[in-house]
């Protein structure tokens, strides 16, 4: 996998001719990244991933009856022997109870043998199974994740925000994102934002209030809570969290009054004013997160 973008003398990131970022391999081997490739690989993975749990679920319901049967081919000669048998049973046979008895111990005792070794045998391949889709899937959050990291504003380009780097970012805030299946469109796959890292608080967009954002902009309104932001600003002024006697947007720095921000708020998004309501918006969730940790 990459482990980090390959920059040039200049400091600045490298790109291929048609503007593909290139990183570095564990190896150090320079190695352009295609995006759009790689998010079809991701989708024809999780489709695949999709189609091995159904085909284990079907063959799961298909062969319940023998779940607890290791070996059905030596079941299957056990049983027919054991009909056989009985069919060649006379009538003294049958008077014969110690015999019978003896039998039935006999045949009771292998078939709970085979039912012991079966359902060991059956646990084997469901788990086998669990763990290949559990690889798959790790393998599908890492592309996805750090495909959406290293196309982030924030954190590539020339005109990029902050200083940290994009595997940088992942590793600091690639717990509060998860890939998960699209509600509407379960064939496809959505990445979403959580502002904690046990993923109990999902980021909700400012532009489109009531849905979940869009990785862009819940990534832009996570990084505006990170305490330690300020501290990767970039220094000719291209970064959001502007410090001193205003704040992001050109609002005053007296924020106590959230009755005040809520109304601007308000008035920025029936204006569309996307940029100020964000700003507004992350403004008023960091003062109700400092009244939560005075209280």
């Amino acid at each position: 996998m990459f482990e980090k973008l390959a920059l040039d003398d200049d400091g600045k990131v490298k790109v291929t001719e048609d503007g593909k970022p290139i990183y570095n391999d564990k190896d150090g081997k320079e190695v352009p990244v295609d995006a759009p490739q790689m998010y079809q690989k991701i989708l024809d993975l999780g489709k695949e991933n999709k189609r091995f749990r159904e085909a284990g679920d079907q063959l799961k319901s298909k062969y319940k009856v023998f779940e607890d049967i290791e070996d059905v081919e030596a079941w299957h000669v056990e049983a027919a022997k054991a009909i056989e048998t009985v069919a060649n049973f006379d009538e003294k046979d049958w008077l014969k109870a110690e015999k019978v008895e003896s039998m039935k111990r006999q045949m009771k005792d292998a078939h709970e043998q085979d039912l012991s070794k079966q359902k060991e045998s059956f646990e084997g391949v469901i788990q086998k199974e669990k763990d290949s889709n559990a690889r798959k899937d790790a393998q599908i959050r890492k592309l996805t994740v750090g495909a959406k990291f290293s196309q982030h504003p924030l954190f590539i380009g020339e005109k990029r925000k902050t200083t940290m780097t994009p595997d940088a970012a992942e590793a600091i805030f690639g717990r509060n994102i998860m890939v998960q299946e699209d509600d509407k469109d379960p064939e496809s796959l959505v990445t979403r934002v959580y502002y904690d890292k046990a993923r109990n608080d999902m980021v909700y967009s400012v532009v489109n209030p009531g849905e979940p954002a869009e990785f862009n902009e819940g990534m832009a309104l996570l990084w505006e809570t990170y305490p330690q932001k300020n501290n990767y600003i970039r220094g000719d002024g291209g970064g959001s969290g502007a410090q001193g006697g205003e704040g992001a947007g050109g609002e005053p720095a007296d924020t106590s009054d959230l009755a005040k921000l809520q109304k601007q708020y308000d008035e920025a998004i029936a204006a569309k004013q996307t940029t100020r309501a964000i700003s507004l918006k992350n403004r008023i969730f960091a003062i109700k997160q400092q009244g939560s940790r005075a209280a």
